[in-house]
């Protein structure tokens, strides 16, 4: 089916095959096209239905809340007529699906390379926000663009990949400094309180050994963790690993039935 843009919520999606539903979230500048090579492997055995975030891909509008995005995305999935479905997030978007877990029904998580000890990461891009907004937008951004590390995947991979991604500044800024504008601490309060309310079954896969600190606090927050850590293969490990992803997700959801 090709992209559908769903007139209630405004919010962009594609809604490809049969069988159980897993929802997919890409990760902030992306588009739901990211999951393509993900989906292609999946879609003989699952419902999957990519949606694009406020501002993302096909979907109008930028995001006000954490909350709104979260009922944007529920009010989509309700009309599709989805009642439980795998949500599976990269980047920013294991945020969103985490945070999403906490509060709608859902039968498992897939994080995918995104550590939810956020603290030192806010008070970081809190520091860098003057450079953010602007005129050097475009040099300060472009480390924290190399760093997630399309430069690694292999052609065509990379090209179709980086096809997918658009770098705005007012993207950016809306969903790094517009979300409610909490403190480190306060944002990490309330992934505390997200992370303590899930208890299905939550999966996330690193592209990288992660710090004692991370893995502890996943550990230590999450009820139903299975972590692995993939070293190497950096922040788009579901497109430098797909067909282990695609494997190791099918086992997940098909140990959820």
């Amino acid at each position: 089916m090709e992209a559908v843009e769903d007139t209630g919520t405004r919010l962009a999606y594609e809604d490809r095959g049969t069988g159980s539903p897993v929802v997919f979230i890409h990760g902030l500048t992306f588009s739901k096209e990211t999951w393509r090579p993900i989906i292609d492997r999946l879609v003989d055995r699952y419902r999957c239905v990519a949606i694009d975030l406020p501002g993302h891909g096909e979907s109008a509008g930028l995001p006000r809340s954490m909350d709104e995005v979260t009922r944007r995305v529920h009010r989509l999935i309700t009309d599709l007529g989805i009642e439980r479905p795998v949500i599976v997030g990269h980047s920013y978007g294991a945020i969103f699906a985490t945070f999403y877990a906490a509060q709608m029904p859902v039968a498992g998580v897939v994080n995918v390379d995104q550590t939810l000890l956020v603290g030192p990461v806010i008070g970081m891009s809190q520091q860098m926000e003057p450079l953010l907004r602007g005129p050097s937008f475009a040099a300060a951004f472009e480390p924290i663009r190399g760093s997630i590390g399309v430069d690694m995947l292999p052609e065509p991979l990379r090209s179709s990949t980086l096809a997918t991604q658009t770098v705005r500044q007012d993207l950016v800024v809306a969903y790094w400094y517009e979300l409610g504008r909490p403190s480190p601490e306060e944002m990490q309060a309330q992934v505390d309180e997200a992370a303590g309310k899930i208890k299905v079954p939550y999966l996330a896969i690193f592209g990288q050994r992660l710090p004692e600190e991370d893995r502890a606090y996943l550990q230590r927050h999450l009820a139903a963790l299975q972590l692995e850590e993939w070293a190497e293969r950096g922040h788009m490990v579901h497109l430098r690993e797909t067909e282990r992803f695609t494997n190791r997700v099918t086992r997940f959801i098909d140990s959820l039935r």
